[in-house]
């Protein structure tokens, strides 16, 4: 969440009514959790009168959206590499993201960003001096800026709740990251009491960062909700009409003096005798089953179509699909792609940029966080072979380290760069032992 307000109003009692507006706005994003977690609007089905059938089938497309659309674009590790050739650089950073295991958090933010159409993330200083990276729920945050054009930001509120052991009782804290420093209040209804006084955090800058799903910040599954919905209520409503079909009644015709004894028995004995002009029947309500699978075959469309997100199932991604063709069929899922790239690559490179600053500080690197080039790579199915040749065909025209980043399994091309001139130091060391082997045996010979 974000709001936009002068630096002037950035005041102890505005900071008390962006948490009431942070209150307010969270029931939006506890619903998308709630939807992705299964927990649809149809588990609140009424019962029905005489304990008739009340089936609640829950349909989670809502979790397969964003599962896929998460893995299609954060499926691989993002690769990093210097434009200027600076290893020493890329190796900084790679040292503090895999001390914090950054393939792992960047995925958590993808999935956070996909359900609620926003992700945070916090930088800090650990007891060791090592700087470190954490996901913040997104329901707890709202971040501040101010009202230019460039819309820097002046400080990120995060409001969340502790309770006791026991679950009984909580109480409502606020955190206040600005450029220098983190305030801590509890807050109470609206008010805030300022717990102690504010810590620096050693950053030069407001040192959470927002990753945006889309520029609208919606979830992949924000705007199909009322489609999912329908699919429930119809795969529901179908199995309480199955249900009524098996509990039909029988109805009896001309056979009024009929009792329970004379029903048991033809329960039993399965043989019923019928006077003249008495007739037997089940009295069922008519399935237009045609109609039904009709409307949840539309249903089912409508959520892949305006999700963008297709159904893998389908005959169109058989096996003996060509890359190519599977490509076609994923288009849509590729502009999201493409949209979620542009708006985590702006987070990833404020991230960079203040674990620079951090790094000049401690006098270990000096980053240019401009230098850093960011890939990603789509999680498709890769053709190792064609990429290979293609790598192959490129060679001598492109950079070694871009090659590198193109092949599907290399995940860190500067590693495997040093690996690579490494083997072949060897190879060289070895061929040159070799050579002075020979050369001694011959003189050895001679003499």
């Amino acid at each position: 969440m974000r709001i936009r307000i002068t630096e002037q109003e950035l005041t102890e009692s505005s900071l008390a009514d962006i948490c009431m507006r942070i209150e307010d706005m969270r029931n939006r994003i506890l619903k998308l959790k709630s939807y992705y977690l299964g927990q649809h609007i149809i588990l609140n089905k009424p019962q029905r009168s005489n304990n008739a059938p009340n089936n609640k089938v829950v349909a989670n497309y809502c979790e397969y959206i964003t599962d896929m659309s998460t893995g299609f674009f954060m499926g691989k590790p993002i690769a990093y590499a210097s434009a200027s050739k600076n290893e020493e650089e890329v190796k900084a950073l790679q040292d503090i993201f895999k001390y914090n295991d950054e393939a792992a958090h960047n995925l958590r933010l993808a999935e956070e960003a996909s359900i609620t159409g926003a992700a945070y993330e916090v930088l800090y200083m650990d007891e060791d001096a090592q700087i470190r990276f954490s996901a913040i729920p997104s329901e707890e945050l709202m971040m501040v800026y101010d009202a230019s054009l460039e819309e820097k930001v002046l400080c990120a509120i995060r409001l969340f709740r502790v309770y006791d052991p026991s679950g009984a009782t909580y109480q409502d804290y606020a955190d206040v990251y600005d450029r220098q420093n983190v305030t801590h209040y509890y807050y109470n209804s609206g008010q805030l009491v300022q717990i102690a006084e504010p810590e620096l955090h050693y950053f030069n800058d407001v040192p959470v960062i927002e990753y945006l799903n889309n520029r609208e910040e919606r979830g992949d599954f924000e705007g199909v909700i009322t489609l999912v919905d329908a699919y429930n209520k119809a795969q529901s409503l179908t199995l309480d009409d199955m249900e009524d079909f098996t509990d039909a009644y029988l109805v009896l015709k001309g056979m009024g003096g009929t009792t329970g004894d004379d029903v048991a028995e033809l329960r039993r004995n399965k043989v019923l005798s019928l006077d003249e002009g008495g007739g037997a029947e089940w009295l069922i309500k008519n399935l237009n089953d045609t109609y039904i699978e009709n409307i949840k075959t539309r249903l089912q469309k409508d959520i892949h179509k305006f999700s963008s997100v297709p159904d893998m199932s389908d005959e169109a991604f058989a096996g003996n699909a060509t890359g190519v063709a599977i490509k076609y069929k994923l288009i849509g899922l590729e502009q999201v792609r493409s949209r979620k790239e542009r708006g985590f690559k702006k987070g990833l490179q404020r991230r960079i940029e203040l674990i620079a600053g951090m790094l000049k500080i401690k006098g270990s690197a000096d980053i240019d966080f401009r230098d850093i080039e960011i890939t990603f790579t789509a999680n498709l199915p890769a053709n190792d072979v064609e990429q290979a040749n293609i790598v192959k065909t490129l060679y001598g025209l492109v950079s070694q380290k871009r090659l590198l980043s193109l092949l599907p399994f290399v995940t860190d091309p500067v590693e495997e760069l040093d690996e690579l001139h490494k083997e072949q130091e060897e190879q060289l060391n070895d061929a040159a032992g070799g050579e002075a082997n020979d050369e001694r045996g011959i003189l050895g010979q001679e003499e």
